[in-house]
């Protein structure tokens, strides 16, 4: 037992990288736990600085996710129900708002970060897996739209993290603590998005796959994790079970085709799914391939540990299962934020593969580049929010005055999720709801963009439409359309 106990100790012992980058640069704040999680916590806190700072209107996910958490429900149409609850709680603390909306975006991002961080913490120096950890400012999908527009998937990133994480430590050393945790984050996972789904399968499939990682989580203990994970995630499904046609609203995104030769079709949702992984690592493996061109003979190769070998095998399994998943469902349109939960880990895999064999100015050049580019995203999100006719430029704040000005105080409002959502932040005290609601009270007053087609249920004879520039640029404007709905 003892001896089993020192195994386990030094298993948990991050393995000394010999490499000419941890020699010449694991020195000094760098070489510190305390410094990288600082700096991922002063990049994130920064985000929310920005966006509370340059304020405005909010995009379509904000707004969306402002209506759905004035309440808490067991379902929000197509979405799943834990960001919403999230967003509620924080709501509770700091009111319905932007300073609301950012800290919870971030501090999920912040805690992915940490998250993946701490777990290759357990087998590399802090050096690489800090080094490690910046790859994912050159994954578009998690660096800018995560920041820029997303909300359930930026909980499904971090969902996925925490899995592996969870996961990873059982493999270690197994605990029925741990066991019943994992059953909790399976949960977590589920009620976040779809798509955690794969990544979970993916995960399990990598462990199961290998006799070393396969045979602590062989256990009885798992079952324990199945059925809590059942038991948190029944009521949620129970309504999707019973609200099938609000739940799958949002199934057409997969595009799934029907004409032509099902041969063409698959082979269209393939092409289409790798075009997407591509295009989601592009800007890393441009970046890791210039350094490796340049500095290949300064460094050495690493052998693969452990830990990066299970890596490797989660992203080969997840990346199998969404091709099963493309030609299962015949689907020809795949989205390269869909595979944020499954190819998050593809940045620090490559790092800790290649950076190694570019020695240690390989990784100064790498680290130069993350934080240039931590400027420029920070510089480019201030130009979203602000310029010409960005969604969060929108004269919203003077149309809902204007609209609420010449209409009748009782009249309940009804609009589609961006319009609605940023009605009842400026306006939180009146009835608004999003045309997607079904808990909503019957409307008596629609509002649309004036740009398209009035609404059937609207009494055309009556329906006004008001003009207001964008906040920064007087040559752009929004119009509103509304009128009261016919009986």
């Amino acid at each position: 037992m003892i001896q089993r106990q020192r195994e386990l100790s030094l298993e948990s012992e991050p393995q000394a990288n010999s490499s000419p980058v941890n020699e010449a640069l694991n020195k000094g704040l760098l070489s510190t736990d305390r410094f990288w999680i600082c700096l991922f916590a002063g990049y994130f806190l920064l985000h929310v600085a920005l966006r509370v700072a340059t304020g405005g209107s909010l995009g379509l996910d904000e707004a969306e996710i402002l209506l759905d958490a004035r309440h808490l429900q067991w379902g929000y149409g197509p979405q799943l129900p834990l960001y919403a609850w999230l967003q509620w709680a924080v709501f509770q603390i700091t009111g319905p708002g932007l300073l609301g909306l950012s800290l919870l975006k971030n501090g999920l991002l912040l805690a992915t970060v940490v998250t993946l961080y701490l777990t290759i913490r357990t087998r590399q120096t802090s050096l690489m897996a800090g080094l490690s950890v910046l790859s994912l400012l050159m994954l578009y999908q998690f660096s800018w739209e995560a920041q820029r527009a997303l909300t359930h998937s930026v909980l499904a990133n971090f969902c996925s993290v925490l899995t592996f994480a969870v996961i990873w430590g059982l493999i270690r050393k197994p605990t029925a603590s741990g066991f019943v945790l994992l059953g909790v984050v399976v949960a977590m996972g589920g009620l976040s998005k779809y798509n955690y789904v794969v990544a979970l399968l993916a995960m399990m499939l990598a462990a199961f796959s290998d006799p070393a990682t396969r045979k602590p989580l062989w256990s009885p203990w798992l079952l324990l994790s199945m059925g809590v994970a059942v038991m948190l995630v029944a009521p949620p499904m129970l309504w999707i079970l019973n609200n099938p046609e609000q739940a799958l609203a949002s199934a057409r995104k997969l595009d799934m085709s029907s004409d032509g030769l099902a041969a063409w079709i698959a082979a269209q949702g393939i092409a289409e799914l790798a075009l997407a992984a591509f295009g989601f690592v592009s800007l890393l493996f441009v970046v890791m391939g210039a350094l490796w061109l340049i500095y290949r003979r300064q460094g050495t190769a690493v052998a693969a540990d452990d830990l990066l070998r299970l890596i490797w095998r989660t992203l080969f399994w997840a990346l199998v299962l969404m091709a099963l998943v493309v030609l299962l469902s015949g689907s020809t349109n795949v989205k390269d934020r869909w595979l944020q939960p499954i190819l998050i880990y593809a940045g620090p895999a490559l790092v800790l593969w290649l950076l190694p064999r570019t020695g240690s100015m390989g990784a100064r050049r790498f680290a130069q580049i993350s934080a240039v580019l931590a400027g420029v995203i920070g510089l480019a999100m201030l130009h979203h929010n602000l310029a010409g006719d960005a969604k969060r430029a929108a004269p919203f704040a003077e149309l809902t005055a204007r609209i609420l000005a010449q209409t009748s105080p009782d009249s309940v409002i009804v609009a589609d999720n961006w319009l609605a959502g940023n009605m009842a932040y400026f306006a939180p005290q009146h009835p608004i709801y999003s045309d997607r609601d079904i808990t909503a009270p019957d409307a008596n007053l629609r509002v649309w963009d004036a740009g398209q087609k009035t609404p059937k249920d609207v009494d055309v004879t009556q329906v006004v439409t008001l003009t207001a520039p964008y906040r920064f640029d007087e040559n752009e404007e929004m119009s509103l359309s509304f009128g009261p709905t016919s009986e």
